[in-house]
């Protein structure tokens, strides 16, 4: 591999994966695209995976929360424990998980 490609490769849509950091985010993201989510866009709704690194946990918040969808969000966190990641609420943002790798 050339110092100009991503030391993890690419995720969906050819995001790049330069850290352990990304290809974690990709990971979450992958579990959630399997189980019929929808990443945000400029076209529509959804997901969206932020944070992680250096210990800390990922971010993952439902952009229909706004709307009173709630029930997708808990979807999420269903999909997520089954896949193995530990969830739990963001006690600060209802409409956030808190989520971290399951080993």
């Amino acid at each position: 591999m050339s110092d100009d490609e991503p030391e993890f490769g690419y995720g969906a849509g050819g995001r790049p994966l330069w850290s352990v950091r990304d290809r974690d985010a990709e990971g979450i993201r992958t579990v959630l695209r399997k189980a019929g989510r929808r990443e945000f866009s400029e076209r529509h709704d959804g997901f969206v995976v932020e944070g992680g690194g250096d210990g800390a946990p990922f971010l993952v918040a439902c952009t229909e929360e706004a709307r009173g969808s709630a029930p997708e969000l808990m979807r999420y966190r269903v999909d997520l424990v089954k896949a193995g990641y530990r969830v739990e609420p963001d006690p600060d943002d209802d409409q956030v998980l808190l989520v971290r790798d399951g080993s």
